[in-house]
């Protein structure tokens, strides 16, 4: 077997291939004569055709039948002799075989990329929040959590609806004078206020009164998920039916008791406050690890398969229309290469391929590995965050490698943030201060590029 590679880019070979006409006859030759031992030809007994009868009726089949065998097997013996990290399927490209001639083909193929020597990851420049848990603070979120247990009871009459009411509504709308999609409901509930309502619709309905109708009309933004609706004009007419208030419960011993068993109420607070400071810990190191992120891809410049970015922004598009679905949004089932946002797509992709492989390459070189304890420790959070007892968790992820693969991976990256987190060098700064000093961080990561031999230069072997 005659073999040429050569190297296209970083992660792409291009495998010349010259097969020996000797070799290319003899391929032919089996093909035929097993077609003869099975052939069912009209004036020949099974088997008894002639070989130039055979020749003349399979010559296409055979011939395609020999270039699939021939590039499958020395394709094959290529990558394995020659120990070819291949990631994706090769595009094949030939000429056309012909019995008597050298079978000359291509395989363009995309490579498992060469990480830069990774050094000078330590003392990374990073900024940290100081976290603070005020007394407002906690009680925010006790209120949020009454706000959870509350029950809404009918307003007093003439009561005035006000942001955080809830109303019970008859409406109709309708665009350029035609009705739309879902135009018209009867007894739907409406909270005044809510996130995900045009605030020119809860502006008209401030102020209702049971019984009350308003008719109004509003444009729709451009952006507005539906197409149908975005930028036009719609005019409703609105019945409210009820006003309701949300009754909130006291905070008091029975409260308490639904979330633990607390001493008393002050004992409560302090949990509260341990929650906050626990989730904003989370979030803090969550920023402090894109930073981290950040420095690693500014000063080290590699390529990856392109193969790796589709798939990767075909992952985070079909999320992304997932969970718009759980929220009740209308999406258009769009391909990622016909989708408007491809670009961001692949961009967010390509940032989160090479932070893996960067992760993946400083935990080999300082000998990081996801220990017993630090499944078992996964495994027990899971079940206090789900429920779910451990042995059922354990035994789920043991009856299938491919998921434990995958877990393993995920808890050794999240091994490498925090290695990499607290030999940070941190700049602690205020809740809203996070725009000062950036400058220091761009210093760092400009500066880190100048001497590209010690510092990233990428090594193709």
């Amino acid at each position: 077997m005659d073999v040429k590679i050569e190297e296209i880019s970083p992660v792409e070979r291009e495998l010349s291939f010259t097969v020996p006409a000797a070799e290319v006859d003899e391929t032919l030759a089996k093909i035929f004569k097993d077609l003869r031992k099975e052939a069912k030809l009209k004036g020949f007994r099974k088997g008894k055709a002639p070989e130039s009868v055979i020749r003349a009726h399979f010559k296409d089949y055979a011939v395609k039948e020999a270039e699939n065998q021939l590039v499958a097997e020395h394709y094959k013996q290529a990558l394995m002799k020659h120990d070819i990290p291949v990631v994706s399927s090769p595009e094949i490209h030939f000429d056309g075989l012909e019995e008597g001639k050298d079978f000359l083909f291509k395989a363009k193929v995309e490579v498992v990329p060469d990480l830069p020597e990774l050094s000078g990851y330590e003392g990374i420049p990073v900024k940290s929040r100081i976290v603070e848990v005020l007394d407002v603070d906690v009680d925010n979120a006790i209120d949020r959590m009454r706000r959870m247990q509350g029950r809404l009871v009918a307003a007093e009459e003439d009561y005035e609806a006000q942001e955080g009411d809830y109303l019970i509504i008859d409406y109709e709308g309708e665009v350029d004078g035609e009705p739309f999609e879902d135009n018209k409901k009867n007894d739907a509930l409406h909270k005044l206020g809510s996130p995900d309502t045009l605030p020119e619709f809860d502006k008209a309905l401030m102020g209702a009164k049971v019984g009350e109708t308003r008719s109004f009309t509003l444009t729709y933004p451009e952006d507005f998920p539906n197409k149908d609706l975005a930028g036009k004009e719609a005019s409703f007419n609105i019945k409210v039916k009820e006003v309701k208030r949300l009754q909130l419960p006291e905070l008091d011993e029975a409260f308490i008791k639904g979330f633990g068993d607390f001493e008393d109420v002050a004992a409560f607070r302090e949990f509260v406050r341990g929650q906050i400071e626990k989730e904003r810990e989370e979030i803090n190191n969550q920023w402090m690890e894109e930073q981290i992120l950040t420095f690693l891809l500014k000063r080290f410049s590699f390529e990856v398969p392109r193969s790796w970015i589709t798939k990767q922004a075909e992952y985070l598009l079909q999320k992304y229309q997932n969970d718009q679905k759980r929220q009740g949004v209308k999406v258009e089932e769009v391909p990622l290469s016909k989708h408007p946002q491809k670009k961001v797509f692949e961009e967010l992709a390509e940032r989160q391929v090479k932070s893996m492989l960067l992760l993946d390459g400083i935990a080999k070189k300082e000998n990081m590995t996801v220990s017993p304890e630090d499944l078992n420790a996964h495994y027990e959070k899971l079940s206090n965050d789900t429920g779910i007892g451990v042995e059922q968790i354990r035994n789920y992820y043991e009856k299938n490698q491919e998921q434990l693969g995958s877990l393993k991976d995920e808890l050794l990256r999240n091994k490498t943030l925090a290695y990499l987190r607290e030999h940070a060098v941190v700049e602690w700064v205020k809740e809203g201060d996070e725009g000062e000093g950036t400058e220091k961080l761009q210093e760092a990561q400009e500066g880190s590029e100048e001497n590209t031999e010690e510092k990233g230069k990428i090594i193709i072997p």
